[in-house]
């Protein structure tokens, strides 16, 4: 599994639900210019999730033409062959949800009894 930040993981979520919808696959959707695919890149530790975009031909080879990089705080700052709306749409859904599941309040930590001395 891709170790990245919580908000930078949803809005992977987000992206392979697109994904999920258009191709029935994890990692290839149709843009408005042809077939994409994204395939990770290493682990950042700052926690950024990274990678590149290939574009798929009519006979099914692909080529490089892109990156990705999605912040840790889920802001995409680029997506070859993904249109500006549906990375505002994704970045909109996956701070939602971060908001529903993370959002909570801490439970306030537990204080030891006050010790007076006498």
């Amino acid at each position: 599994m891709y170790k990245c930040s919580a908000k930078s993981s949803l809005v992977l979520d987000q992206m392979r639900a697109r994904c999920q919808a258009d191709t029935q696959t994890n990692n290839k959707w149709t843009g408005k210019s042809g077939n994409y695919m994204y395939i990770m890149g290493r682990e950042n530790a700052d926690g950024k999730a990274t990678g590149v975009v290939h574009k798929i031909a009519e006979d099914s080879s692909h080529k490089l033409c892109g990156s990705f990089k999605i912040m840790s705080d889920g802001m995409i700052t680029r997506f070859t062959g993904l249109s500006k709306q549906d990375q505002t749409n994704m970045m909109r859904s996956a701070d939602a949800e971060y908001s529903t599941k993370y959002s909570e309040t801490a439970p306030a930590e537990d204080t030891a009894p006050e010790k007076v001395a006498v």
